[in-house]
């Protein structure tokens, strides 16, 4: 089922707030806890070479008022962030150095800055991190020396385990919202990957795009639906019961889909962020899904969430070193 493209809608750069970073913008993330905090990962000259910082920002009236309450440096640039489901002042970032920190960004004294944990195993870039919402006590990190490792910050000073059958670099790791123990990845050599953190050894891989596939991210409605974007240019639905055929394809980027995000609030809302430099809201359900475009950025629009508690409301980011909070019902 290969969905039709007819209209296409911009929004007004008016009717968004803007942060500016001094680096460029690799991931951003509402908070789980707290309606109005957002953070983000950022890397010096586009994340090929130089330092990282991570901003925690405090986003009013629809973004309309964007300060920073609090920011953290880092000898690498920063590939991605994900806030503890456990704790709201614990967060988590993916390095370029291959480490994963941790921070407590409510700590205060001399040490503040710095991380509270940094677990240094990974061989190679760390590009994915993503806290578990159901069991709430580990995350996982993927990286480019194609492995997932499963952490517990609280269980020790090491991964509790590593799952490695990926043949490319690892782009994509996300917790499945259903169940405590599935989570997916998706890696450079076209497959995504479901796993079940009791078993080394995955129990279902999709042959899922004709390139390298970079996001993926699960219906909060459906267990068993995942959407995936690739550097084919190209969005697909998947039932992960029967993987042989996408459920559906969403084409209308004109270059790499970097991010995909479904909806907390709408089973067939989806958004995607692109090396084309826009954005685009989906309707899966609707003949023609594009319902709105967004080119609000002027470099890779690399990342891209909902937030939790207000219904429409989106934030990005991008290597144009600015982030973006905008209502997309309005």
């Amino acid at each position: 089922q290969h969905l039709s493209l007819l209209f296409i809608f911009f929004t007004d750069l008016d009717e968004m707030g803007l942060f500016k970073t001094p680096f460029s913008g690799y991931s951003v993330k509402f908070s789980p806890f707290e309606e109005n905090r957002l953070a983000v990962a950022t890397a010096q000259h586009f994340g090929i070479i130089g330092n990282g910082r991570l901003h925690i920002l405090d986003s009013r009236n629809g973004g309309a008022f964007i300060r920073e309450i609090n920011s953290f440096e880092t000898k690498d640039g920063l590939y991605d962030v994900a806030w503890s489901e456990e704790n709201e002042n614990i967060i988590v970032g993916a390095s370029g150095d291959g480490s994963v920190k941790i921070w407590d960004i409510g700590r205060m004294g001399p040490d503040s800055k710095f991380p509270i944990r940094s677990y240094e195993e990974h061989t190679c870039e760390v590009y994915s991190v993503d806290w578990n919402p159901v069991h709430k006590k580990t995350f996982l990190s993927g990286s480019w020396d194609e492995s997932v490792k499963l952490w517990d910050p609280m269980a020790g000073a090491g991964s509790i385990r590593t799952f490695k059958e990926h043949r490319y670099c690892i782009y994509s790791t996300v917790w499945s919202p259903h169940h405590p123990d599935r989570f997916a990845s998706a890696s450079g050599d076209r497959t995504i990957k479901i796993w079940d953190v009791k078993s080394p050894h995955s129990g279902n891989t999709i042959l899922a795009h004709d390139h390298e596939v970079l996001t993926c991210d699960w219906n909060k409605y459906n267990e068993n639906i995942l959407v995936s974007g690739s550097v084919d240019k190209s969005i697909r639905i998947w039932d992960i019961r029967n993987t042989q055929r996408e459920l559906g394809m969403l084409k209308g980027h004109n270059y790499a889909v970097r991010r995909v995000k479904c909806s907390p609030h709408s089973e067939n809302i989806v958004a995607s962020c692109s090396y084309d430099l826009t954005l685009a809201l989906w309707d899966t359900n609707d003949n023609n899904p594009l319902q709105r475009r967004y080119d609000h950025h002027t470099e890779f629009v690399v990342g891209l969430d909902f937030n939790l508690f207000i219904e429409g409301e989106m934030a990005s980011c991008s290597w144009d070193e600015t982030v973006m909070v905008w209502n997309g019902r309005e």
